[in-house]
């Protein structure tokens, strides 16, 4: 358990000492009714940097003020919009006010770009969050753009939300190294289950080499069993939106190649084996095969 016996002697005096605000002017507001956004995209926090932010407002005072807005559904109570480290922080330090701007005009994507630019997010809570947005009617496109990250970006984060739970685990465990190999893995479970759960069941570190080739081996095995004299039936609409990648070969590195331009025409965006991602001419790539379930 950590121990906070460092951080009692703060002169409250201190606090909320030179803090700038956006709108309006912060005023002191008791703690006890300030709450924590259920909704933050931030879940995951690190308890040693709460403390070392402890530290730091205890040596030279709470230099930003955060931002609260009026609870909905609670009399005279509020929730942090903006600051939710720093409040954390001196509730840990047991101060009785905090420095706070009170403004309800609040926009979820302005604090969770705060968020993304401040510290990084754990990919589970981002793909937890991006569920929310889309069950409140967003789109993945204006996700995106809010966020200013690409759609490609946004469709792997989101496919981890629905990901079992066994990848899930794996990835807050690491044995899955990244964002791009837990969408593969999740994919490749769709599609063959059994041995997916079989190799999450071991401890050994899941590189994004071995899934590319299950994937490619999957897709192979597909086409071999499938009869020649048997024609090949129109995909749907919807079935199409699954078949979105390629497995490809450039120079003879394995990779993935996204169904979106590259920063020229004649480019395609290339997500390697290896965790890299290049641009890559058209005439360089060889393709293999659908990477789709």
């Amino acid at each position: 358990m950590l121990n906070f016996e460092g951080l009692k002697d703060f002169d409250i005096t201190t606090l909320g000492r030179n803090a700038p605000a956006a709108t309006g002017k912060p005023c002191e507001l008791s703690v006890t009714i300030i709450e924590c956004d259920p909704d933050n995209i931030r879940k995951a926090i690190d308890e040693a940097a709460i403390v070392q932010l402890a530290e730091t407002i205890k040596a030279d005072g709470l230099l930003q003020a955060i931002t609260v807005r009026h609870h909905p559904g609670k009399h005279d109570r509020y929730i942090v919009s903006y600051g939710e480290r720093r409040f954390r922080a001196v509730c840990l330090l047991k101060f009785p006010t905090i420095a706070a701007v009170i403004d309800d005009k609040f926009d979820p994507y302005a604090q969770a770009i705060e968020n993304l630019q401040r510290e990084e997010l754990d990919p589970l809570d981002i793909a937890d969050w991006v569920q929310k947005r889309e069950l409140a009617g967003d789109t993945r496109t204006m996700i995106a753009k809010r966020l200013g990250k690409p759609k490609s970006y946004i469709s792997e984060i989101a496919l981890l939300f629905k990901a079992p739970t066994a990848i899930r685990e794996a990835f807050k465990t690491r044995r899955i190294p990244d964002i791009r190999t837990a969408y593969l893995l999740s994919r490749h479970h769709q599609e063959d289950p059994a041995a997916t759960s079989a190799w999450l069941a071991g401890s050994t570190p899941i590189t994004r080499l071995e899934v590319t080739k299950a994937l490619v081996k999957s897709g192979r095995s597909a086409a071999a069993h499938s009869p020649k004299s048997k024609p090949v039936a129109p995909i749907s609409s919807a079935k199409a939106q699954t078949w979105n990648t390629f497995a490809v070969q450039v120079a003879g590195r394995e990779g993935t190649m996204d169904l979106t331009p590259g920063p020229r025409s004649t480019q395609a965006t290339i997500h390697f084996a290896d965790g890299s991602r290049e641009s890559v001419a058209l005439s360089k790539i060889k393709l293999k095969n659908w990477t789709a379930l």
